[in-house]
């Protein structure tokens, strides 16, 4: 949702600067507010990536899918919280195991 919400202040953004933009007479604040509109405008899309790039590393799934957006890490290893089986220690020897039964 946040990332939908990102994607629509884009275009809403681009359409209030293209409306309230001052034509004739601009002011020193008003040259400096579109001045921060306009650089708010041009990183949106980095913020965009960002959001759907930590979105996929926390387990989300896209109905699109194109290999520049992947997640950088292996979820493969990921043991969840609620698993029954216990976790395998790679470094226990067979004389930390305890005694057979």
């Amino acid at each position: 949702m946040f990332l939908g919400g990102l994607l629509a202040t884009i275009l809403l953004d681009i359409i209030h600067i293209s409306i309230f933009y001052p034509r004739n007479t601009i002011s020193d604040t008003s040259r400096f507010s579109a001045g921060m509109a306009i650089l708010s405008l041009l990183l949106k899309p980095f913020s965009c990536y960002l959001v759907h790039h930590m979105y996929c590393e926390r387990g989300g799934e896209l109905h699109f899918h194109s290999d520049f957006l992947r997640p950088s890490q292996e979820r493969s290893a990921y043991q969840t919280i609620d698993s029954t089986e216990e976790p395998a220690d790679p470094f226990a020897g067979r004389e930390a195991r305890g005694p057979d039964a």
